[in-house]
């Protein structure tokens, strides 16, 4: 044990000094803002921003039909709504889909 202190007394910096050098490391790796955290936050903000955009996209279409059937109807969105819908058509009617 003497000798502990001995070695201690004599490297007292060096032993401090590595242990805050290895604590920084540490944390800037694994610490609760380190680098292994940015990155899952990164890629965490990606998909949602991807998910942002989708309901954006989603909710300007809503937008869009809500006005076309509330103030002005719009005769061809209802039509295409209907047959849609009900996959209806009219007698000797050709369907052409294209994709």
């Amino acid at each position: 044990m003497k000798k502990f202190y001995l070695f201690l007394g004599k490297y007292r910096f060096l032993v401090l000094n590595t242990f805050i050098i290895l604590y920084f490391i540490i944390n800037f790796f694994d610490g609760n803002r380190g680098y292994i955290s940015f990155q899952k936050k990164k890629i965490e903000y990606d998909k949602l921003s991807t998910v942002e955009m989708i309901l954006k996209i989603q909710n300007s279409k809503l937008l869009n039909e809500n006005k076309s059937l509330t103030n002005d109807i719009n005769l061809d969105l209802l039509d295409e709504i209907y047959r849609e819908k009900f996959v209806i058509g009219k007698k000797n009617e050709k369907l052409l889909i294209i994709k």
